[in-house]
């Protein structure tokens, strides 16, 4: 098997055979055939394999009960395969080019499985923390590893994917429901979504136990993220009296959970898929947004401010009610007439939002290279005192994480950047330096702070402050009021657009 279960491009669809070939090979091939010409029609939809299940039942079955009646003990020896038949099995599966699995139960046949050359060893439920099983396989050379986790709490699931991912085995993880059949009810497929939680990077799937007209669960784990989906596949003989347990599917079965699953994955879709029809959206949508007109006449480069109305039918390539926000600086080219709409083509239309972006952007990275923990929905404000465009000579960015008697913000100041000279008449701020450097001159005294280092600023005290190389740092003070900031250029007291707040979503 070329690569792992990381690198699949497709769901991955398992076939579980387990003991229906009934220990006939005919009927064993005859499954095989059916199933796998059943499934090339879907091929360019998912990846294919067909699972067998292996004990050496010379010491699998303890001797004293060879002859009994449980269950289990019959239907394991009734249905025994010798190797010559298993490998016929085998050769079949490859020759529908499904990749092979198997399940072994005991050490021996883990042996067994890698001899035979299968693309993916499975564990079964029961053998989760069967440790001395465990151990044989995680000290095996086979790497590529689905284990099923159906009756396992979530601590012994971490401690099975702990153990096999310290001997970097690639590992899947299927959820099932260890009842045979399951009822739709007691699935919880919800669960799926918290191993995804629980193991990020690592594709979980889901083995179904359901009863064969049951066929719309895969595509319900499917919604829910799963990428791995196992059933039982079985065929009946009645001359043979071979029929069909209650979780397995026949053909038709089989088929009908199959397309259930296609359209699903059709109505699931992908965020790329979203992004082809996002423009066929706005055009529909078009006709309900409010389009924008003037107030009064405007002149030519008059800014486009609060001389505007919004209302329908917008016109084609009208500016639209949209468009208007405290990131756009809109400007005419033309002599625009009251109640006249504004078409682009005769604005200017300069839109900040990008910038602000890319800002928050950078300092959600930097906050993140030095494992800064924020709380969640937290506002970025970026103060760019001199207009945008100078942002990165003069400004800086704040994350007030409490503001009440007591303040605390977290500040990053970007490279080569300046706060310019200002005080406050009723707080009193210390700044504590978490990462890089930082000046900061306090009454006109210059004091150069190293990680670490913690400076007071007190009340009416001028101060500014610039970073050769980056810094982030702590800004502790009394009750901060946004009417509190007294700068000694009148040009940025002036600016009443001075600020900017943006969630910091990506830092998440």
């Amino acid at each position: 098997m070329k690569g792992n279960f990381s690198s699949f491009d497709k769901p991955l669809i398992v076939l579980e055979l387990a003991n229906n070939h009934q220990g006939d090979i005919a009927h064993g091939l005859n499954i095989i055939e059916q199933f796998g010409t059943a499934s090339k029609k879907y091929f360019d939809e998912f990846n294919f394999a067909l699972k067998f299940q292996y004990r050496n039942l010379d010491t699998f079955i303890h001797k004293d009960y060879v002859d009994s009646d449980i269950k289990y003990v019959k239907r394991f020896l009734e249905t025994k395969l010798e190797p010559d038949e298993w490998i016929a099995l085998i050769d079949k599966v490859k020759e529908l080019s499904l990749y092979t699995m198997c399940t072994p139960f005991d050490e021996p046949s883990v042996d067994k499985v890698i001899e035979d050359n299968f693309d993916i060893l499975k564990i079964a439920s029961a053998s989760l923390d069967d440790w001395p099983l465990i151990e044989k396989i995680g000290q095996s050379s086979h790497e590529n590893i689905i284990a099923s986790v159906g009756g396992a709490s979530l601590d012994k699931i971490k401690r099975f994917y702990s153990y096999m991912k310290n001997r970097e085995k690639s590992i899947a993880l299927n959820y099932c429901v260890s009842l045979y059949p399951t009822e739709k009810y007691d699935l919880n497929l919800g669960f799926i979504n918290e191993l995804i939680t629980t193991f990020p990077g690592t594709p979980i799937g889901f083995s179904t136990h359901e009863a064969g007209e049951v066929d719309n669960t895969a595509g319900l784990a499917l919604a829910a993220g799963a990428k791995i989906f196992e059933k039982h596949i079985a065929l009946e003989d009645k001359p043979k009296g071979y029929l069909i347990n209650d979780y397995s599917v026949n053909l038709e079965q089989y088929s009908s959970w199959l397309e259930n699953l296609v359209d699903a994955k059709k109505i699931i879709g992908t965020s790329q898929n979203r992004e082809k029809i996002i423009d066929k959206e706005i055009d529909a949508l078009r006709d309900l947004k409010r389009g924008v007109f003037t107030k009064e006449n405007v002149m030519e480069k008059d800014a486009i401010k609060d001389n505007i109305y919004f209302a329908i039918p917008p016109e084609k390539n009208q500016l639209l009610a949209n468009d208007i926000s405290k990131f756009s600086e809109i400007t005419t080219s033309r002599k625009i007439k009251i109640d006249e709409a504004l078409i682009k083509n005769n604005l200017l239309i300069k839109n900040t939002r990008p910038e602000i972006e890319i800002i928050r952007d950078k300092v959600s990275d930097e906050l993140k290279k030095f494992d800064i923990t924020l709380p969640r929905n937290i506002d970025l404000e970026i103060s760019h005192h001199y207009g945008v465009e100078n942002f990165y000579k003069y400004g800086t960015c704040m994350i007030t994480l409490v503001n009440k008697d007591y303040c605390k913000k977290i500040l990053y100041q970007f490279p080569g950047q300046t706060h310019p000279e200002h005080f406050h008449k009723i707080k009193e701020e210390t700044f504590i330096l978490l990462e890089g450097d930082l000046e900061v001159v306090l009454d006109n005294n210059k004091h150069a702070l190293s990680k670490g280092d913690m400076l007071t600023v007190e009340r009416d005290l001028k101060h500014s402050f610039y970073s050769k190389s980056g810094a982030i740092f702590e800004e502790i003070s009394t009750e901060h009021h946004t009417d509190d900031s007294f700068y000694t250029d009148e040009k940025i007291m002036s600016n009443k657009e001075r600020k900017s707040k943006i969630l910091l979503i990506s830092y998440y």
